[in-house]
């Protein structure tokens, strides 16, 4: 029987590169949740002069989700906080992620919009 899940997302689902608590002072932590999936992402952001300069993320999701956030979270840095946003479209066909999915990956997005909306009121 055919997995569900691409060889990429298997992967991102169990290395899970870029996740876990930031370490140190200066970072900003938005969070969304999707209650009926019980998805919960939380995107912590460090900036410089205006840009991401770190990023790391926690999440509790199916291994689309967390394939998604592995994804996103890994192209934040050098990026400008102002407008920083990522595409839940975007990033389910990059992973192969069924429609049914995509509700799931709107809470990175959300996620990110408030790590960003956090960090921005404090950084130049």
């Amino acid at each position: 029987m055919a997995s569900a899940y691409s060889d990429e997302v298997a992967r991102l689902f169990e290395a899970a590169p870029g996740s876990g608590r930031p370490d140190g002072p200066d970072w900003a932590t938005g969070e969304a949740r999707e209650p009926l999936s019980a998805t919960h992402v939380r995107v912590h952001l460090r900036g410089t002069a205006g840009r991401v300069a770190a990023a790391c993320y926690e999440v509790r999701g199916c291994p689309h989700t967390v394939a998604a956030v592995a994804l996103a979270v890994a192209e934040l840095p050098g990026r400008p906080v102002a407008g920083l946003d990522v595409d839940p479209a975007t990033l389910a066909s990059r992973i192969g992620a069924p429609a049914m999915k995509l509700g799931r990956l709107f809470v990175i997005q959300d996620a990110v919009h408030d790590a960003a909306l956090q960090l921005g009121p404090r950084r130049p």
